[in-house]
């Protein structure tokens, strides 16, 4: 389209001078902050441009890591909201490391894989349960300095075994799994089941629980393993959508065993690295970066301003941020 013609040579983004995606940093305020996430949010509907090919020849390269393959680390402006998406692996990564020398044994990790202001559903199941599995490599990799023996759990068996090679570089990880789905283990009665006691290893120092937000049972079993672990040793859930059972998405008439144990559990994560996107009229975002507030940012029709409006140090609940603090700006 000619608008997008136009912001390409106003930006200094055109074929000829556009930089490689390995080379793109958080940009600033200002106008060259603007132009950028326009174009950025433009370039989602440039199937048939010249920009979008470069995008998906870089993201077919056989040796670009998943965050050069992402078409969308394109950054906003505003003071504080992660720029892109190696600024948000490197702000879990370090928090995760402050939390662990503090003594938080429960940590989350929560942020959308499609797109800075997208909220989870926005993609295609298992293109975003691909997605996290890529950002959660990374997030251990930045990780790997700290030395710690990690166990991976990821949802179901099928699934640790499809994503075993992504991780076969990262160092000082086991690979496992929370759940072998059955009808029997949807009703708790597994006769094969095997105890997250008897699964666990002395030598583990860390337990990380990748996107566990399939099936309730998988949040079940992380309460399990933090039972069962006489040890105490920390357990870091990436990803794992804990929000729909804050929320009451899953009613206790129906979901007794998941609401069961989650009871005086789920109250005691603390957030690492926490993004929750509202969209709408009056879109905006809350985020936590250990050990801050909860800060709550509001974005412009466009989503390309994020400026922040309010902060505070108890995390605030989705409805409060949505119909009481965001209406206010």
């Amino acid at each position: 389209p000619k608008m997008s013609r136009v912001l390409l040579l106003l930006c200094g983004l055109g074929a000829s001078a556009r930089p490689p995606l390995t080379s793109l940093k958080p940009v600033s305020h200002g106008s060259s902050s603007r132009c950028a996430s326009a174009v950025g949010i433009i370039g989602k509907g440039l199937s048939s441009s010249h920009m979008g090919s470069r995008l998906r020849a870089v993201q077919k390269q056989p040796g670009a890591t998943p965050l050069q393959r992402n078409m969308k680390t394109w950054a906003f402006s505003g003071s504080g909201f992660p720029s892109n998406y190696n600024d948000v692996v490197r702000r879990a990564s370090g928090a995760v490391r402050q939390m662990i020398e503090d003594g938080k044994q429960l940590i989350e990790i929560e942020f959308p894989v499609t797109g800075l202001a997208a909220v989870p559903g926005d993609g295609e199941g298992a293109g975003e349960m691909t997605l996290s599995a890529q950002y959660t490599r990374e997030i251990l990799i930045a990780m790997e300095s700290m030395n710690r023996r990690t166990r991976v759990f990821f949802p179901d068996e099928q699934e640790a075994k499809r994503q075993t090679k992504l991780f076969k570089d990262v160092n000082n990880i086991k690979i496992d799994f929370l759940t072998r789905p059955s009808p029997l283990g949807d009703l708790g009665l597994d006769p094969f089941k095997v105890e997250m006691r008897d699964r666990i290893k002395d030598d583990d120092e860390l337990f990380v629980i990748a996107y566990p937000s399939f099936n309730p049972n998988e949040m079940i079993a992380v309460r399990e393993l933090a039972d069962q672990d006489d040890m105490r040793r920390p357990i870091i859930v990436i990803n794992g959508e804990l929000d729909r059972i804050r929320s009451g998405y899953y009613p206790a008439f129906f979901y007794p065993r998941l609401q069961g144990a989650m009871k005086g559990f789920l109250e005691n994560f603390d957030q690492a690295l926490y993004i929750h996107n509202f969209k709408g009229t009056r879109g905006g975002a809350l985020l936590r970066t250990y050990p801050g507030e909860y800060q709550v940012f509001r974005r412009d029709g466009l989503g390309i301003d994020v400026r922040e409006v309010h902060s505070q140090e108890k995390m605030p609940s989705l409805k409060e941020v949505s119909l009481e603090i965001l209406p206010r700006y």
